[in-house]
């Protein structure tokens, strides 16, 4: 039902409510029993329920809210030319993710490893048998194979390349 406040109407339940605490009838026709007051759908009825409805129409709205946060810490994506490493409290998972948006815990952590082709090149001077020295140029081409990103996660970590390549250039 449709309930329209005005000042007269605020007046008789703020009177309503002094007189419920003070155990006193608020109209000389209302009952004088202080149990009539005790029942919430009594001053539901006399308009208060208004504010019961705006409340949990903002905990729908703070549920709904936490629900979008959760489902948005989901997800993680991984880029282009690289796979994903899903770790979840210290466990690797077996299959590494492709290119794209995933769902994953939103306590897994993605570790990307680019599948492109890397050069690392490097200029060594070197001194020769005769005693002179000599300037070398050395690169090295390399990728990773989508499928070894886990062997190469678990036993070398993120920074494969400085522990592997770059001590033998």
């Amino acid at each position: 039902s449709l309930q329209i406040h005005t000042p007269e109407t605020s007046h008789q339940h703020k009177k309503i409510l002094t007189s419920h605490l003070n155990s006193q009838p608020a109209f000389d026709n209302q009952p004088t029993s202080p149990s009539h007051y005790n029942s919430i759908s009594t001053l539901a009825t006399m308009g208060f329920s208004d504010m019961a409805g705006s409340n949990k129409w903002r905990a729908v709205f703070a549920a709904f809210f936490i629900l979008i946060i959760l489902l948005l810490s989901c997800l993680r994506t991984v880029p282009a030319a690289h796979v994903g490493i899903v770790t979840t409290a210290g466990t690797v998972w077996d299959t590494p993710l492709q290119p794209g948006v995933h769902f994953t815990s939103p306590i897994s952590g993605v570790h990307a490893f680019s599948t492109k082709t890397i050069l690392i090149d490097q200029q060594n001077e070197v001194p020769t048998k005769e005693g002179l020295t000599v300037t070398l140029d050395v690169g090295i081409l390399f990728h990773i194979e989508p499928a070894r990103a886990k062997d190469i996660y678990v036993n070398l970590g993120k920074n494969y390349d400085e522990l592997v390549l770059q001590p033998e250039l």
